[in-house]
């Protein structure tokens, strides 16, 4: 398997099933499988928002091993839209917040009118 992984998908909801997949089997010789299952989610996650709230059409999705950790990076053409949290609201916007628990290191730069695309690094690490 090589130790990296490059990825472009169209920005559609229909395309996460097969990206899970395809960060499932690049990450099997890297990670274990429950890391592997936090950073499937977080990079699900990542590429979710850039569908709803980003207006790209594609996402780029990048992938390698750097020492004992995965580094993924996620990146889009659009702007990022900050959409408020309102703790007893069933629908609150927790994607950050998930996405920083379930990774040991998270970034993220967002896209604006006057400089589009929004970047999400992140690491998983072993130890």
């Amino acid at each position: 398997m090589p130790d990296v992984l490059e990825l472009v998908i169209p920005a559609e909801s229909a395309e996460l099933r097969e990206l899970r997949r395809q960060v499932d089997m690049w990450a099997g010789p890297f990670l274990p499988e429950d890391a592997r299952e936090d950073l499937k989610l977080a990079i699900t996650e990542a590429c979710a928002n850039s569908v709803l709230h980003s207006g790209t059409e594609e996402i780029r999705v990048s992938m390698r091993v750097i020492g004992a950790c995965v580094e993924a990076i996620i990146a889009d053409d659009g702007i990022y839209r900050e959409l408020l949290r309102v703790d007893d609201d069933a629908d609150a916007h927790r994607g950050l917040a998930l996405m920083a628990a379930l990774v040991d290191h998270l970034t993220l730069h967002r896209g604006t009118a006057s400089e589009i695309g929004t970047t999400v690094s992140m690491r998983k690490c072993l130890a």
